[in-house]
């Protein structure tokens, strides 16, 4: 099969062989997430779906077709090059591009219709050189600077900015946003600070006469803690993949996980009371252990997780002893992976593709049997093989890798 070809499945009891390991997404779980934000945003407000870093590991594509078959108003991606994607793929939705372009950038953005953000001076003057040679129209929406610290025009500057677009032919100011640094935290004075500000700079752009803007800031931490900042429109991607910005905030949506890396169990062995683990010989056992290893590891996103400063003293001291207890041994605080017949406990360090997990609780486990690992999604390698699911029942599936032989995926768990 074809590098990146997607297997449309119509038979949907035939059954692919995938390898080793592979990602299931649950294609029914997000259009439930879909639905949730809608009733929670109401009717007059737009949803811009962030799809940026292959939709947050779930594929794009395919993700953006859903989206765009349950009415979404707007797509959000990080470059160009994610955009020009999902155009050659059919989706005929909105797209607004992120990141701040390049001039060589400019025809990709014309041809494939990419609402682009204009952030400088600079890039208003690219705009006008390339119009004024090449004709045609293209979408931008202006950012402001309130406080992410980021790119953007800084607020004293945006009027001037929204009327030096207005006046260059083919150049349609269609929007007005900025972004907020810290919505997931538990004190909201910043976000409030830069929201205030940002409706400030709304206000003066409707005193200069430049009215109707989609105007946007809210976030899905702001969708769920600060629904007054939703303005026009709110982007969403965390909450449409079934996860909450932060642990603290109140589930006030029925989320639906929508992902899931699964393994299978390529051996397994009986280790000795004293025996180490891993490389660095980082865990050594305290009694006798069953133990199964996996074929993934950081290459996949196994235990790949940024590093964050300590929001307060006590959130430093609660890591500190979370770190102390588990060199004691307390399985607790280790990664679980969940099997069939129980939950494991990932032991020693992570390899680079293969892991380990004491499985000693573990019921009926052999080789061949299926795991489901807690990864971090934007990590995962983008050649792992990507299920998609509805209601149990195989939809499609699709990969960069070719695989030639057939049978068998089997039940999922």
């Amino acid at each position: 099969m074809a590098e990146g070809m997607v297997n449309p499945m119509p038979d949907l009891t035939w059954q692919e062989e995938l390898g080793p390991r592979w990602v299931e997404v649950d294609l029914g779980a997000l259009k439930h997430n879909y639905q949730e934000i809608r009733q929670r945003i109401g009717p007059g407000v737009k949803l811009l779906g962030v799809v940026k870093a292959d939709a947050y590991g779930h594929g794009a594509v395919e993700v953006s077709r859903v989206l765009e078959e349950m009415g979404i108003d707007m797509l959000g991606v990080t470059n160009v090059a994610e955009g020009k994607q999902l155009r050659q793929a059919g989706i005929t939705v909105p797209l607004l591009v992120f990141q701040p372009f390049s001039p060589d950038e400019i025809p990709c953005l014309a041809q494939f219709d990419l609402t682009a953000t204009v952030a400088s001076q600079e890039a208003l003057s690219w705009l006008q050189q390339w119009l004024e040679k090449n004709g045609g129209t293209i979408k931008v929406h202006l950012k402001v600077e309130t406080g992410m610290g980021r790119y953007g025009f800084w607020p004293k500057d945006v009027v001037a900015a929204a009327r030096e677009i207005i006046a260059i032919p083919g150049l349609f100011l269609e929007g007005v946003y900025s972004h907020l640094a810290a919505a997931m935290w538990k004190n909201k004075s910043y976000s409030r600070t830069q929201f205030h500000l940002f409706q400030k700079v709304c206000a003066d752009l409707e005193k200069a006469g430049i009215k109707g803007l989609i105007k946007h800031i809210a976030n899905s931490a702001a969708l769920v803690d600060l629904p007054e900042m939703s303005l026009d429109m709110v982007r969403v991607g965390t909450l449409l993949y079934g996860q909450y910005p932060s642990p603290h905030m109140g589930k006030i949506l029925a989320l639906k996980d929508t992902w899931c890396l699964k393994a299978k169990v390529v051996y397994l062995r009986q280790l000795p009371r004293g025996h180490t683990v891993g490389y660095g010989r980082a865990f050594k056992t305290r009694c006798p252990l069953r133990v199964a290893v996996l074929p993934v590891g950081f290459v996949d996103g196994v235990q790949l997780e940024p590093l964050f400063k300590p929001a307060s003293f006590f959130d430093l001291l609660k890591g500190m002893a979370k770190l102390f207890l588990t060199y004691l041994g307390w399985d607790k605080f280790r990664s679980p992976v969940l099997f069939p017949g129980g939950t494991g406990r990932i032991i020693g360090k992570v390899g680079m593709q293969l892991t380990m997990v004491n499985v000693s609780g573990v019921k009926e486990i052999q080789v061949g049997t299926r795991a489901c690992l807690p990864v971090r999604r934007t990590a995962i390698d983008s050649g792992i093989p990507k299920v998609y699911l509805e209601a149990g029942r195989i939809m499609t599936i699709s990969r960069t890798i070719s695989v030639s032989t057939k049978p068998e995926l089997g039940r999922t768990e």
